[in-house]
């Protein structure tokens, strides 16, 4: 189990207290049913990641023993309400890389990884929480492994939070933070559940995160080209262009696709089953 604490130290202000990490094992393994998709990757061709893996293979491969966190600075407690909590990543994942992105190197991070249009868009955005949601996209598709803000506090060690029989059946491993039972998570939204993008297991490659950074890409150059100069950023802003309203319509729009059927708010709730580490969902 994973705490959040409360939205004053959370990037997150529509969440007031959130409690408990309810652990939501997708298994995406199904054939990538998508047309071919933008590589944003600035290095030249290699056999390392030219092109982007299938969910079949990504089964094949282990989960990248590594943890991300990024900061303003790579202080060990960044915060009086987050003493520890960094500390606490590492021992309970004894033998895993910890990794802190600070201010300092976040855009030489993307600019040496990236291609120059992420590169240019990412140097240019003054909004700190756009700018940390979209990090995180991309360290995920990159290198995979756990994204957690540095206000999640680990119970358990990573290799605990996927059931034994799901090992071999497993490339990504995300949460639901919000679920309205069958009512619609946000206005105009067909989805009662919100996805949690503040801790996230993943292999690098995946296709739906693949599909999120494209999306998230397009939205912040809308975003961007739209607003006047100094315009602040709002609420909705964040919620729909890299937050999580962002993330669970693309996680949704990948399910749509991969299954070809819509995955609203009745299918959702009539197909999850639950498991040991919680409400469990499996896409096969």
């Amino acid at each position: 189990m994973l705490t959040m604490l409360p939205s004053a130290i959370s990037s997150r202000s529509a969440v007031a207290v959130l409690v408990s990490f309810v652990l939501v094992v997708l298994l995406i393994n199904s054939v990538w049913l998508y047309g071919p998709q933008t590589n944003i990757f600035h290095q030249p061709p290699s056999a390392d990641h030219a092109d982007l893996p299938s969910p079949q293979s990504l089964l094949e491969k282990p989960f990248p023993a590594k943890i991300w966190q990024s900061w303003k600075d790579d202080s060990q407690d960044p915060t009086d309400r987050t003493v520890g909590f960094p500390h606490q990543w590492r021992v309970v994942n004894p033998g895993w890389r910890y990794e802190r992105i600070t201010d300092a190197n976040i855009d030489a991070y993307v600019r040496d990884n990236f291609d120059a249009t992420i590169a240019d868009l990412f140097a240019n955005m003054q909004d700190h929480i756009l700018k940390a949601d979209f990090l995180r996209y991309l360290i995920l598709l990159r290198e995979g492994g756990v994204w957690a803000d540095i206000d999640v506090y680990p119970h358990q060690p990573v290799s605990k939070w996927i059931p034994e029989g799901y090992l071999d059946s497993v490339n990504l491993v995300i949460g639901i933070e919000n679920d309205h039972h069958k009512k619609p998570i946000w206005k105009g939204s067909p989805y009662s559940v919100q996805l949690c993008q503040y801790t996230v297991l993943a292999k690098p490659g995946h296709p739906v995160i693949q599909m999120l950074v494209n999306q998230v890409t397009r939205d912040l150059q809308t975003l961007l080209g739209s607003k006047p100069q100094g315009a602040p950023t709002t609420f909705e802003d964040v919620m729909t262009t890299t937050g999580p309203f962002a993330f669970t319509k693309a996680l949704m729009d990948y399910f749509t696709q991969s299954r070809a059927r819509s995955t609203r708010a009745t299918s959702w709730n009539r197909s999850r089953p639950r498991a040991r580490l919680g409400m469990c969902w499996c896409c096969r």
